[in-house]
């Protein structure tokens, strides 16, 4: 596997990460209404500048498996959540890298609705959550369909303005993923590096005992 690979992966996961444990940590604290959904936006932005430079199947899958690694880092076990960014990288995978439908605004539609479907379903059907069984049904279609219709329409307008950005900026900067002399590659594995030095660090100082 190549370094620029393993820089990106880290690269997005750690901003997709960031995004979860710090905004999300404010918005469930805030008992904020529909707190899932500027953080869906911003985990499938995220992914579609991922895809920009590396268009391959299971990308996105594996960037959320980092981001719940690094959620898990920071913020307290909410099996929930991390199960929510999980669906989201294979639900983008899905409809990015398998069906390949030519609308963009199409396909993030359909991956975020489905995202929102399935985890509301397992949630409440099969890890048996009390929160999502007290709703029942109805809790599940409600989930679905107010913060996922929300979650859905933001990001068919904002995955394809993403699609056209990244492009332009990976006309620019091709690569600037690894350890390497010029800037803007530089830039990157810093602020990948203080991502995660982050991360880590926090997961030190709030998780293993003090002597």
């Amino acid at each position: 596997m190549k370094k620029e690979y393993v820089f990106g992966i880290l690269f997005f996961s750690g901003l997709w990460g960031i995004s979860e444990a710090v905004l999300g940590g404010v918005l469930y604290r805030a008992n904020a209404a529909y707190a899932s959904v500027p953080l869906s936006v911003i985990g499938f932005v995220v992914l579609t500048f991922a895809w920009v430079y590396f268009p391959r199947a299971g990308t996105a899958t594996l960037i959320a498996a980092c981001a719940m690694l690094y959620k898990f880092f920071n913020a307290p076990f909410f099996a929930c959540h991390l199960l929510g960014i999980l669906l989201m990288g294979a639900c983008y995978d899905l409809f990015f890298g398998v069906f390949k439908i030519k609308s963009r605004s199409v396909s993030a539609l359909a991956a975020t609705y489905l995202s929102y479907g399935l985890f509301a379903l397992m949630i409440t059907y099969v890890f048996r959550y009390e929160h999502w069984v007290q709703g029942g049904f109805g809790g599940v279609l409600g989930h679905i369909g107010i913060a996922g219709s929300i979650a859905a329409l933001a990001c068919a307008v904002l995955v394809p303005l993403s699609f056209r950005f990244a492009q332009r900026l990976k006309a620019g900067f091709a690569m600037p993923f690894g350890f390497s002399q010029q800037w803007a590659a530089g830039a990157v594995s810093v602020i990948t590096i203080a991502l995660w030095g982050f991360g880590i660090a926090a997961y030190l100082l709030n998780y293993l005992p003090v002597r």
